[in-house]
């Protein structure tokens, strides 16, 4: 009986440890949520000439036409034949000698993805490349997606434009501190396959960059 007692205390005691340890790294994620969220609100989105554009430049290292067959290469197998490619997704120019490179990619876009739901979306877009002798600029625009609409009982998939969806105006709430719903979602998406897309890129000629590890709210 003595026995019994003891070992009923010992794992009252093992309880309490993990309790307190829940309770203790709480605010630990509230804060990596809010300091994540940070980098989808306002500017996240920025817009040219009305549209939405993503731009960023990377310095390399290695022989101009080196860096065009690499990033060549990086389109076509891991955007184009990328793991969640869908039929319209191809290169529709390349040309060494001026440096472009052009993708026209319809591909799958995860919107939510976690073990409990996962939500996803058609995702279009235009990749352009300008490889320069020790540089190159890279672009994500044109930006669409085929959203489904519950109305009712029924569920329709309609065209929607990056520009009224994805922008501070659409996705963030009046003071620009929360993220929209559904929009939102989007959003954050987008903002993250970009990031992907371009360190990829950057990866591909040899420029190593600081991949940031997200926190689902």
């Amino acid at each position: 009986m003595y026995l019994c007692i003891n070992i009923y205390k010992a794992i009252l005691k093992t309880m309490k440890k993990i309790i307190i340890l829940i309770l203790m790294s709480i605010p630990f994620v509230c804060m990596a949520q809010k300091k994540d969220i940070t980098k989808y609100l306002a500017g996240a989105v920025p817009e040219v000439n009305g549209r939405v554009q993503f731009d960023k430049a990377y310095h390399f290292s290695i022989p101009q036409n080196e860096a065009f067959q690499k990033l060549l290469d990086y389109v076509q197998t891991q955007i184009v034949e990328g793991e969640n490619h869908l039929e319209q997704a191809r290169i529709t120019e390349y040309d060494e000698k001026n440096g472009v490179i052009a993708a026209s990619i319809q591909e799958t876009l995860y919107i939510t993805r976690s073990a409990w739901v996962t939500y996803s979306t058609q995702f279009f877009y235009q990749l352009i490349l300008q490889v320069n002798a020790d540089s190159f600029d890279i672009s994500l625009r044109n930006i669409r997606y085929m959203y489904d609409i519950e109305t009712g009982t029924a569920t329709h998939t309609e065209n929607v434009r990056a520009e009224d969806w994805i922008t501070d105006k659409e996705a963030l709430n009046k003071a620009k501190t929360k993220l929209l719903r559904v929009p939102g979602k989007y959003r954050r998406a987008t903002i993250d396959r970009k990031d992907e897309i371009f360190r990829g890129a950057a990866k591909s000629v040899g420029i190593v960059t600081t991949k940031l590890i997200e926190v689902e709210e």
